[in-house]
């Protein structure tokens, strides 16, 4: 249910700025491109801005706008010269996740670079005649900024969404594990470098399969590329995101399909159904990625569909196009540089591990301030979880080898035991004047001392099976 308060957020930023930027299109007589572009980055900037810090705000208004004028640039690029509109492209956002290796900040810069060219690939609708390929396109960023900074700011004051803690953003890495010395010369490559390797062979892969095999739907095979690779935690996670993918677009591209026959092309019910599915993907994001993969595929063929292409005659390419980007994505994990999930879970195990040291200090020391070591545990947490669906499922699938052999996975699950005493202990420690002077304390704190000395065994465990660990 955490989830419900954010995705009813991020509706109230879509409608906000769907409805702006029809009254920005009617007035200065633009191409409906414009509304595409400025719903596709507020839904974008409703997640990746929750909880940002003033200055990273002001710094997406800054920056946004000026990307979306250059992103507009690329795509009359794209269209009147594909091959090398598709190799800026492909730079550009390999340059993106490069930049994660100097830290935080230009973390967020490079994934607020990437949103306008991202959103390039989901409209059919042409920016460059009228509107959204001009300078329009920075009032576009600037008007989804506006928009979601209106509402997050007074949803966090309330307590509707919460805020991120001031060490949290520091406490991050965006990216694989820290470089490991060894035999091979890969091994010593930063993870942002490799990602971006990785990154840069699937797109400059995708854009000549797409366009030859698919030309109708080149995007979708792109899009994949990017949603799949991008992103990944490793080789194991980027086939279990690649598979969800296909799961995902399979179940929403047939939905939609069978919906968009319902509407007539260009029938303003169409429009509140995208807006509708856009939220629902929004809340069920948090359930499983193959839920928003559905509800964003379905926002696609419905869009497709509201601007008069047919649905069920290319039901067919459309999957075929999506499952192209995701073997293509799969393939650059697996094969250019490749980095193990399972490094990936023991880096941020690690991580989650110090949190809670420093939980455990904290509370023997000062127990009535624990917020700010309790958020940085469950931001740690929150990580930790993100790698535990496909490590699990990897536990399960492989063949056995014993009770002694230990898996990255039963850390992770040691980890998630430690949740509810800690969460025990901050609601304590947030409802006594006095905590330690309660005599519940006492327990608590040794409840959440058991749990994490059970997760630093588990954790051993792994490291010293390290050779054996999963992909």
């Amino acid at each position: 249910m955490a989830a419900l308060p954010a995705a009813g957020t991020t509706a109230v930023a879509v409608l906000l700025g769907f409805f702006s930027a029809v009254l920005l299109a009617r007035a200065a007589d633009l191409t409906d491109g414009v509304i595409v572009l400025t719903v596709a980055l507020v839904v974008s900037l409703a997640r990746t801005q929750q909880g940002a810090s003033p200055r990273r705000r002001l710094a997406g208004l800054a920056l946004l706008p000026v990307v979306s004028v250059a992103a507009s640039g690329l795509g009359r690029l794209l269209a009147e010269r594909p091959a090398a509109g598709g190799a800026l492209f492909t730079c550009c956002l390999a340059a993106a996740v490069w930049a994660r290796r100097f830290g935080p900040a230009a973390t967020a810069a490079g994934t607020l670079a990437t949103l306008p060219l991202i959103a390039l690939l989901i409209t059919p609708v042409p920016l460059a005649p009228r509107g959204a390929g001009t300078p329009w396109a920075a009032v576009a960023g600037l008007l989804a900024c506006l928009c979601v900074t209106l509402v997050h700011l007074p949803a966090e004051a309330i307590g509707l969404i919460p805020r991120r803690p001031a060490g949290a953003a520091h406490a991050r890495r965006a990216s694989p594990p820290a470089r490991r010395s060894g035999p091979h010369g890969s091994r010593r490559i930063a993870p942002s470098t490799r990602m971006a390797c990785q990154l840069a062979v699937a797109l400059g892969a995708a854009f000549p399969v797409g366009r030859l095999a698919f030309p109708g739907h080149w995007t979708w095979t792109v899009l994949t590329a990017y949603l799949v690779c991008g992103a990944n935690r490793g080789r194991g996670d980027a086939l279990h995101r690649g598979a969800l993918r296909v799961a995902g677009a399979a179940a929403g591209t047939a939905g939609a399909t069978l919906l968009t026959g319902a509407f007539a092309p260009g029938d303003g019910r169409c429009v509140a159904v995208i807006l509708a599915v856009l939220v629902l993907g929004a809340w069920l994001r948090t359930l499983s990625y193959a839920c928003w993969a559905a509800c964003v595929t379905a926002v696609l063929a419905l869009l497709y569909g509201y601007y008069g292409e047919p649905g069920a005659e290319l039901l067919g390419e459309r999957l075929a196009a999506t499952g192209a980007g995701a073997v293509l994505a799969v393939s650059a994990c697996w094969f250019v540089l490749p980095v193990r999930s399972a490094d990936v879970a023991r880096r941020r195990s690690a991580d989650a591990l110090l949190a809670l040291r420093e939980l455990l200090a904290a509370a023997g020391e000062n127990p009535g301030r624990l917020a700010a070591p309790g958020a940085r545990w469950e931001e740690a947490l929150g990580r930790c979880a993100e790698l535990a669906t496909p490590l699990r499922l990897h536990r399960r699938l492989r063949p056995h080898s014993g009770a002694a052999a230990a898996h990255p996975a039963d850390v992770l699950d040691a980890l998630a035991a430690c949740a509810t005493p800690v969460r025990a202990l901050l609601r304590h420690s947030a409802t006594h004047p006095a905590p330690a002077d309660a005599p519940e304390f006492p327990g608590l704190l040794a409840a959440l001392r058991t749990a994490a000395a059970s997760a630093r065994r588990a954790y051993a465990s792994v490291r010293q099976a390290a050779e054996g660990s999963p992909a």
